[in-house]
């Protein structure tokens, strides 16, 4: 499966904001994309369809996805009963992957992702090597029984990872619960998925 190789923090730089937190990202002292024109490209003015793009493109890669995926998640969501926004944003959250990142047993997104795929995650007691398993209410998202699996998780401080209100943490047994559907407060600030959806609406 194809993937993006490239430096994380040429993306933040180019969306002009530090997308995942991190500590040490040059988008807080650089915030335009990298490159000798980069500077000259600061406050250019977007049309309508590059900032819904933009906007399509923060999320996607904050949750580091391919755009086929994307696309298909989106139009998943479409299908569901209720706000198109809120119900492409949960199934987005619910992914094992990005679950793995937010109980804290991953640093990132992308090690999350990789701890998935190489079996270190149990959900309801079985190994799930699918980054993009949708989680539901009630299931138990854990780390795997072995030392090399338990020592990942320790190594990362899972232990005082802010963990959103619709999970909760089982912090001795290295298990975290899916106890409700996530609110639009549970997500970034800076997302802006009305825009996404007027996008793919076109």
């Amino acid at each position: 499966m194809a993937t993006y190789r490239g430096r994380k923090t040429d993306i933040c730089r180019k969306v002009g904001f530090n997308i995942w937190g991190q500590a040490k990202c040059p988008s807080a002292k650089r915030p335009y994309p990298a490159g000798q024109h980069g500077p000259n490209q600061k406050d250019r003015r977007g049309s309508e369809y590059g900032d819904q793009l933009l906007a399509k493109q923060v999320i996607r890669r904050y949750y580091h996805m391919l755009e086929k995926q994307f696309h298909r998640t989106f139009e998943r969501a479409s299908r569901m009963h209720g706000n198109t926004s809120l119900n492409f944003l949960r199934l987005l959250e619910l992914r094992l992957a990005t679950a793995v990142w937010r109980l804290g047993y991953a640093k990132t997104v992308f090690q999350a992702r990789q701890m998935v795929t190489h079996c270190h995650i149990l959900v309801n007691g079985k190994i799930v090597n699918i980054p993009s398993y949708t989680l539901r209410v009630g299931d138990v998202i854990s780390v795997r029984d072995r030392d090399s699996s338990k020592g990942i998780a320790r190594m990362n401080h899972y232990e005082g990872a802010p963990v959103p209100a619709y999970m909760e943490a089982d912090v001795p047994n290295m298990s975290g619960k899916i106890i409700g559907l996530p609110e639009r407060e549970d997500f970034p600030k800076f997302f802006n998925e009305t825009q996404v959806v007027e996008f793919y609406a076109r």
